[in-house]
């Protein structure tokens, strides 16, 4: 008998006690959002834990700083108190951050840096470079990041993933509660989210005895080991070779599944559980991944798009990972190379505007993404078009049109687009939703809701159509599957902006006589 986890088991990432996504992984990060976020969230629920249960009722609170598992205050209250000597370290980078940002930079105006590097707190010494703007009197900074993982603030002993069963399709939104074990079905595990022991879990097929030696090597004994088997089952009968006719198979949010001629593509992975009843029917779910990825494309670096909770559940199938090049280095905009690299993948290639790869049998090309970033300087983003032979689709994601005029001399470049995948969360939330805890100094009120993180809206999309002029037009990456809650704090009603737009560009494709249609959940699509 061999066994594979279940297919309603979650493993969920964490970083120093939160749901793990890619701005925690960078310690630089970590230190901003530790400090300006999940400590005021903790010490206000510590406070007065009601305001938070009563918050988490409201829908017009959701999303906001409130921890969802209200009702276990000894419990968060002991761990806050247990970990507090290990967040002094990133406390200690904190404050070197601040002080280089607020103290030594701000006194430069124009003059020599050198003397600059002799003032580094000692958290940065040695691990960015200073230098000017093109004014020549503001002052910047970039992290040398390899140096900063390197550093004894990256510390791969603050990860772990929670195992615990998924019963029903919604998913409980997790970046503002921590990460225990609030149920006796629940396992925290400490391990590296890089441990190729998370690979041995998903890819399964595991003899009982090997079971038992995977869970001394986690660590796992008497009550928890048992626990831990709970987890799997008997290991279905390999179902022989996948089918390999050319598909694109949409899978939810921005997820899209491709094969074109034997290769094999998947775009912002975001998978659904299966294996409980009362899930939503036909799904794409994880069962449904062929054995080999061979190219994993991500748009950009956010948190529904680059979800580590997926990531990690199909490191162990995927070749190559193509992602935009990012060239700032900072605390708005890490690498997402190395980001993914520390997450275990081992071919990562970053790719830059209009650069063509060729992918086994298709071609992808990456093209400029603008907008949906709080008008912060960050390059990581891009919009991916894999050319299958003589078709070619274009996952857009969130891009914003604002500017008309790039998808025009875009097109002079590329040539015809066939399919558009495009996203239209045409009022998203304000900037500091996401960057907020980064920021030197918080936005007013009036200019953090003008910097919203927006998709296009029907205007802006209509324009991308009408100068592409696809035959298939197809809103994704809306929010709407309910397990993207989990990260997403969407509650959509017919009269929200995102579905009136979505409406209005599928009605005017279709009076165009194209192909148009929101998507939602699965759906097999032509290439």
């Amino acid at each position: 008998m061999r066994y594979s986890l279940r297919q309603n088991v979650a493993a969920e990432p964490v970083i120093a006690g939160w749901y793990g996504w890619s701005y925690l992984l960078p310690p630089q990060i970590l230190a901003r959002f530790a400090r300006n976020r999940f400590t005021r969230i903790v010490e206000s629920y510590l406070d007065n834990p009601q305001v938070h249960a009563t918050a988490v009722r409201q829908r017009r609170m959701h999303g906001g700083p409130w921890i969802h598992a209200h009702e276990h205050h000894d419990a968060i209250r002991d761990w806050y108190r247990e970990t507090a000597p290990r967040r002094e370290r990133l406390d200690e980078l904190f404050e070197a951050i601040r002080q280089l940002e607020e103290e030594i930079l701000p006194r430069r105006r124009g003059e020599c840096l050198d003397d600059v590097y002799q003032e580094l707190p000692r958290p940065l010494a040695g691990r960015v470079e200073v230098f000017y703007g093109r004014d020549n009197r503001t002052a910047d900074y970039r992290f040398i990041e390899p140096l900063m993982y390197a550093s004894e603030y990256y510390d791969e002993s603050w990860q772990q993933v929670r195992l615990r069963p998924i019963t029903e399709d919604a998913r409980e939104f997790a970046l503002t509660t921590p990460m225990l074990e609030y149920a006796p079905d629940q396992l925290l595990v400490d391990v590296p989210l890089n441990s190729p022991l998370l690979d041995t879990i998903f890819r399964g097929n595991l003899t009982a005895d090997e079971l038992d030696e995977l869970a001394a090597r986690l660590g796992l004994h008497g009550e928890r080991a048992g626990r831990f088997r709970a987890y799997f089952e008997p290991a279905p009968e390999p179902a022989g070779p996948p089918a390999g006719d050319d598909v694109l198979e949409y899978a939810g949010h921005a997820c899209v599944f491709a094969r074109y001629e034997g290769t094999t593509f998947l775009v912002d992975p975001a998978l659904s559980y299966a294996g409980y009843p009362g899930g939503a029917p036909g799904r794409f779910t994880f069962a449904d991944l062929p054995d080999r990825i061979d190219h994993l494309l991500i748009t950009h670096n956010h948190q529904d798009h680059m979800l580590f909770e997926t990531l990690l559940r199909i490191r162990h199938r995927v070749g190559r990972v193509l992602v935009p090049r990012s060239s700032n280095a900072s605390l708005v905009d890490p690498g997402l190379g190395g980001i993914l690299r520390r997450l275990g993948f081992r071919d990562v290639v970053e790719v830059d505007d209009l650069e063509t790869l060729p992918c086994g049998s298709a071609e992808v090309v990456a093209l400029p993404f603008l907008g949906e970033h709080g008008d912060l300087r960050i390059r990581s983003k891009t919009g991916w078009l894999l050319r299958f032979g003589e078709r070619s689709v274009l996952f857009a994601a969130d891009s914003t049109n604002i500017a008309p005029t790039m998808y025009a001399k875009v097109a002079e470049v590329i040539g015809p687009v066939d399919t558009v995948f495009i996203g239209m969360e045409s009022t998203g939330a304000a900037a500091s939703w996401i960057y907020g805890p980064l920021y030197g100094e918080p936005l007013d009120r009036r200019t953090d809701q003008s910097r919203r993180l927006n998709g296009s809206n029907f205007p802006q999309a209509r324009e991308i159509v009408e100068t592409l002029e696809p035959g298939s037009v197809y809103v994704y990456a809306m929010g709407l599957e309910p397990w993207m809650g989990i990260v997403m704090a969407i509650d959509y009603d017919e009269s929200h902006p995102a579905i009136v737009d979505s409406d209005l560009l599928v009605q005017h494709v279709r009076d165009k006589g194209g192909t148009a249609e929101r998507l939602h959940l699965r759906r097999t699509l032509p290439i």
